[in-house]
């Protein structure tokens, strides 16, 4: 009998509301129908077992070979993907290999453009500067001539006007001279006439020789007056000479130092030299490393494997409830 919680036999009541009530049942009848009906009910909860566990170890072998069919879809699309991004990053390495190059060839052009632009803004320059040094050479030398006709201009000059000075002074003596030398004769003239007149008249003795004497000395005199006079004359043309010999001196001077030096030959603007231009180093060539390995399948699971080893782990069960039940007929 099945004995409630308080020890004493269930009723049909509460055997209905036993939550397995045919277990309840079949356990009485066990309990009650002997030997032979527990050796029945043995047999058939084995048979229950084994079929349980044909039953369960199927299933495990589907669920297991079902598992190993998803990891190796699973694989299959890490596969694809990593396949597909490995060839994308050999075509973004492409790409920025010659990307880069063109950056590299556009830097050169344009440092070889700005380079040529400067030489060019250099050759100008120089050309401009040239030009206005040579119209500098020009002019000084134009200068320089023109200085060199003054002074040759200035010196003939300054000997003309000497020239001319000295002519008026030695005019003047020689004017002097002739005023002098006339004056001389003139006086001598009067003296040979008073001697005349005096001899005339009949003069003689000491009275003549008295007058005679007074006219003679009175020549004297006039002669050496005329003679101081000459003297005085000269040594003023003489002075007058020296002057005018220092006037033309410095004038000279004077016009040698306003003289314009030789500006000789004003040097050239330095020729500019070319622009450096930079070297430029270029990517290099793109090699199978680069890339890396392509991608490999991970390790493939086996669906027959899975599922052997489903069965592997469901068969002792199967065995021992096999053995179980043919134990019951020993």
């Amino acid at each position: 009998m099945m004995m409630n919680d308080f020890g004493v036999p269930m009723n049909d009541a509460e055997l209905s509301m036993h939550k397995n009530p045919g277990k309840v049942i079949v356990q009485q009848q066990i309990a009650t129908s002997g030997r032979e009906s527990q050796i029945i009910w043995q047999a058939v909860g084995a048979a229950v077992n084994f079929v349980g566990s044909i039953i369960g170890g199927n299933k495990a072998s589907n669920a297991a070979r079902q598992q190993a069919q998803s990891q190796n879809e699973a694989t299959n699309r890490q596969l694809e993907y990593d396949t597909d991004l490995w060839n994308m990053t050999k075509e973004k390495i492409v790409a920025d290999r010659e990307h880069a190059t063109k950056v590299v060839e556009t830097q050169a052009a344009n440092e070889l453009k700005l380079a040529s632009w400067k030489d060019a803004g250099n050759a100008a320059k120089y050309n401009y500067d040239l030009m206005i040094r040579n119209k500098e050479q020009d002019s000084l030398d134009a200068q320089f001539a023109k200085s060199n006709d003054i002074y040759t201009k200035q010196i003939g000059f300054n000997d003309l006007n000497a020239k001319t000075a000295r002519d008026s002074e030695l005019k003047k003596l020689e004017e002097i001279e002739a005023e002098t030398k006339f004056d001389s004769e003139e006086a001598y003239i009067q003296m040979l006439q008073a001697k005349g007149k005096m001899a005339s008249i009949g003069s003689s003795g000491r009275s003549a020789d008295k007058g005679f004497t007074s006219t003679l000395a009175d020549y004297g005199r006039q002669v050496k007056l005329f003679n101081k006079s000459l003297a005085s004359a000269t040594g003023a043309t003489k002075s007058v000479l020296k002057e005018i010999e220092q006037d033309r001196s410095s004038a000279d001077l004077a016009a040698y130092g306003a003289k314009m030096l030789d500006p000789g030959k004003l040097p050239d603007p330095i020729q500019p030299l070319p622009t450096p231009v930079s070297n430029f180093l270029y990517p290099r060539d793109i090699g199978e490393y680069d890339f890396g390995p392509a991608p490999q399948a991970g390790a493939y699971a086996s669906p027959s494997a899975a599922a052997n080893m489903a069965w592997g782990a469901v068969i002792p069960g199967i065995a021992s409830a096999a053995g179980a039940g043919l134990s019951l007929f020993d």
